[in-house]
């Protein structure tokens, strides 16, 4: 399975998604599956499939099995899912607060979303970078669309030095570079 270090960046995400993976169930919708660099195993979480896994990113590529908008999924697919794989993308959604609840109205009732998104984290885009998320911030987000049983966490550090009250020296602080996420329908 997991490849990578923990103390890595991708190795914690993956880390993350795999301790849920058993729970997602049988069809799983993975939001943001194109995959940037066909030589980087490490982007895609298809290999944990127990039977069906659709991919589906706002780009056709590799690993996007449809184009889709997050904001707008076809209705055809109301209450399919058993489980949501959503990983490093809600930063670059616009509304994350119309696209969370089109993502539990795609998930059976009891499926499982799991969320991996940033706190700290240098600007990307693909094509574009809107948001960064705090515990609270992520769960208000999930409670408004309608997700119970919400459990959130931080994991990797960003060091950073400031002076903020214009004291001498300057003052060491970690942030968080992660968020997650697990929520149910």
């Amino acid at each position: 399975m997991n490849r990578l270090p923990l103390n890595s960046v991708r190795g914690r995400i993956r880390a993350y998604i795999e301790r849920h993976a058993g729970l997602l169930g049988e069809d799983v919708l993975e939001v943001g599956s194109r995959i940037h660099d066909p030589s980087a195993w490490w982007c895609t979480n298809r290999d944990l499939a127990t039977r069906r896994w659709t991919g589906i990113d706002m780009q056709a590529g590799d690993g996007v099995d449809q184009v889709a908008d997050i904001h707008d999924l076809p209705a055809e697919w109301s209450g399919r899912f058993t489980g949501i794989v959503c990983s490093e993308v809600l930063e670059h959604v616009a509304r994350p607060w119309l696209a969370l609840p089109e993502l539990r109205r795609v998930l059976q009732p009891g499926g499982l979303l799991v969320i991996t998104t940033l706190f700290a984290f240098p600007e990307h885009g693909y094509p574009d970078d809107y948001y960064r998320y705090s515990r609270s911030g992520l769960s208000l987000l999930l409670v408004d669309a309608g997700f119970t049983e919400i459990t959130t966490e931080y994991a990797g550090e960003v060091p950073i030095e400031l002076n903020d009250h214009g004291e001498r020296g300057l003052a060491r602080r970690s942030l968080p570079m992660h968020t997650f996420a697990v929520a149910r329908c």
